[in-house]
């Protein structure tokens, strides 16, 4: 036996390669069965981001009380009116950007949001199928531009996980092989992306980024249009080590692939000295040339025509592996299961999503590490407080960098995906 590649990248001449899953291999991501909330719709309660700063009194003060809380003496008293913003082991937040002019005339265009659990059928389905019945979790964050982007990445936000809900059930139902599951499962964020695409208020111009993480049993699918990222970290305790074991590109025209598609759309890559690369376009409200600053996104029609694309990259991650791989030297199973100790597995797995305007001025191993102690230390402060200084450490930047002439919207999310097993689940 050798130890497998945790990354498995779909594409439509890649082979499809899986392993079934066992009960030992998934005992530490199978929870028991969540009673679900009847306020949420069928598929989730979806969680959207507070602004950290720009908000009501009740916001404020709820954002000073979870400050002075540890995340294990937290509940839902101490937590507050943020409760809006939490899922279970997940969090996100925003802040608003400035773009000058008054305070009170910016709008911030980042949306993101958050199913913890996520289910693919109501509560009284009876499907019996395996593949239907895994437990999920669904994270996404949308990064809006152009003057109704807020508009596109709202739709896109508040659209995608009813619309991926009913692709995946559909897609799934007659799967019964890991192979036809995996690669039904990338399908449908594809398919999902490309029909918000089509569906957004995106007239005359208007547009966002998208990426999406889902857990899905013992695999984890990353759908990326756009320069926001997401990337999957293992930790564990015992070591201090935080690893990001693998981020999502930035899709820029100037990447080679990207350049040759836009260039036989008969569009133009600008490529600077400095800064960021461009598909140039006419915008179709001034008529005036233009340029986007990545070579996919969801809306931006006048830049389709020019070769910017819907279609994600998606990507797919083993669970088992990752931890196999972490444990430096344990083996996975032809069943999919970790051969392990109980008392060696402490590997916890999360993900975490942000916009540009995070990542353009923080390191993603600081971002990781910092969420890592919150989500999984007993010393660790609320995630949503570690959030918080996240997205206040990175605004600062921009002050230094722009002297206040300028701060892009900044919004995270992040979840756990994978608990290491209790004795009682091994």
């Amino acid at each position: 036996m050798h130890l497998l590649s945790p990354l498995i990248v779909l594409t439509t001449a890649a082979a499809w390669s899986s392993r079934p899953m066992s009960s030992s291999s998934t005992a530490a991501m199978e929870a028991s069965p969540h009673k679900r909330d009847p306020r949420c719709p069928y598929y989730g309660c979806p969680k959207k981001p507070h602004d950290v700063h720009y908000n009501y009194d009740a916001v404020k003060v709820a954002f000073q009380k979870i400050r002075d809380t540890k995340r294990i003496h937290a509940d839902r008293h101490s937590v507050g009116v943020l409760q809006e913003s939490i899922a279970t082991d997940a969090v996100t937040l925003t802040l608003i950007g400035y773009k000058g002019g008054q305070l009170t005339d910016q709008i911030n265009q980042d949306r993101a949001v958050i199913v913890s659990p996520y289910y693919i059928t109501t509560e009284s389905s009876s499907s019996s199928n395996a593949a239907i019945q895994q437990e999920r979790i669904l994270m996404g964050v949308f990064d809006g531009h152009a003057p109704r982007g807020e508009q596109v990445s709202e739709f896109a936000a508040t659209e995608l996980p009813p619309l991926l809900a009913a692709k995946l059930r559909n897609a799934l139902e007659h799967c019964s092989s890991p192979e036809d599951i995996m690669k039904q499962t990338a399908n449908m964020l594809s398919e999902t992306f490309i029909e918000l695409d089509q569906r957004v208020p995106a007239d005359p111009s208007g547009g966002c980024t998208a990426t999406v993480v889902l857990r899905q049993g013992s695999k984890i699918y990353v759908a990326n249009a756009g320069d926001s990222r997401s990337f999957i970290v293992a930790y564990r305790p015992s070591t201090m080590r935080c690893e990001i074991v693998y981020m999502t590109r930035e899709d820029k025209p100037n990447l080679p692939e990207e350049k040759a598609r836009v260039e036989a759309a008969g569009g133009q890559v600008y490529i600077p000295i400095r800064g960021t690369s461009r598909v140039v376009y006419q915008d179709p409200e001034t008529m005036a040339p233009t340029g986007l600053a990545m070579s996919r996104s969801i809306g931006d029609w006048a830049a389709g025509k020019m070769g910017v694309i819907p279609d994600p990259i998606v990507h797919v991650l083993d669970i088992p592996t990752i931890v196999a791989t972490e444990m430096e030297g344990y083996q996975v199973e032809n069943d999919g299961s970790v051969r392990s100790h109980e008392e060696d597995d402490d590997v916890y797995i999360f993900a975490i999503s942000a916009t540009d305007g995070m990542m353009d001025y923080l390191d993603e191993g600081d971002i990781a590490k910092i969420l890592a102690h919150s989500l999984f230390e007993a010393t660790g402060v609320h995630p949503i407080s570690a959030c918080e200084h996240l997205v206040f450490a990175a605004a600062q930047a921009w002050q230094q960098a722009k002297q206040g002439r300028y701060r892009d919207d900044i919004s995270i999310a992040v979840t756990a995906l994978r608990r290491p097993p209790t004795p009682a689940s091994q």
